[in-house]
């Protein structure tokens, strides 16, 4: 598309450690949304090695085509694999396909249903492929896909930022948790809103405000008090008695 290929050209030059400025399609069909359950800036219980720091998760159902998200060439794929739980010793068996980009990172993307990789090495795939199916192989928790862009650095493999576009001309945004976005490539969209974030569980908000009373609950809780304040007397009065 002519606004997707002016928007790369456009791009500026990455800093050094950074991922270029291009822009990754959701890897997903279009007309649905998946929600994006880890990403950089939210609670990553799973991501804090070096090489999964910028992962983005999306929760969804198994089964869920799993679209290429750039153009490159497959380098690898695992399809064997059946089984997936919160198991360390599965970290390293969950279905997966590779593939590596013009600039020379690659796009990892994770846990994929057994059997139902759709691409081998050394396809060509353009931005928009399918790749496979959706699953919870390997260390998971539950079914999702697990999505990473890394590239060398020296003897290991480093994650790199990344950044989503959707719609035509196309807007860019970034992986926020909670975020949900309709994948639409056919016309104008408008940017994403904001994730609704709500607080943990007993933990207050920092500088909320008080909660608003009614006029209504005001009274109704005078009069509860002064109820109680006239037994403790009545109680008081007879106990005299």
């Amino acid at each position: 598309m002519f606004w997707l290929a002016l928007a790369i050209a456009w791009a500026p030059c990455a800093m050094a450690g950074e991922a270029p400025d291009v822009l990754y399609r959701l890897p997903y069909p279009e007309g649905q949304a998946y929600v994006i359950s880890q990403a950089l800036g939210g609670i990553n219980p799973t991501h804090t090695t070096p090489y999964s720091r910028h992962a983005v998760d999306f929760r969804m159902p198994p089964g869920t085509p799993v679209l290429a998200a750039r153009a490159g060439v497959v380098i690898g794929t695992e399809w064997r694999y059946e089984g997936g739980a919160e198991d360390e010793a599965l970290l390293t068996r969950a279905n997966m396909v590779r593939v590596r980009h013009a600039d020379g990172s690659v796009a990892t993307y994770a846990h994929l249903m057994p059997f139902e990789v759709s691409v081998e090495a050394g396809d060509v795939v353009a931005a928009g492929r399918q790749l496979g199916l959706s699953g919870a192989t390997g260390f998971a928790s539950g079914p999702h896909l697990h999505f990473a862009v890394t590239t060398d650095d020296g003897p290991r493999e480093v994650s790199l930022p990344v950044m989503f576009y959707n719609g035509d001309p196309p807007v860019a945004f970034a992986p926020r948790v909670g975020l949900a976005v309709v994948a639409n490539y056919a016309e104008s969209v408008a940017p994403p809103a904001e994730p609704r974030a709500s607080p943990r569980r007993f933990e207050a908000l920092e500088g909320a405000p008080p909660p608003e009373v009614s006029a209504a609950g005001a009274l109704v809780f005078l009069a509860v008090c002064l109820l109680g304040l006239g037994g403790m007397l009545g109680f008081y009065w007879f106990s005299r008695g």
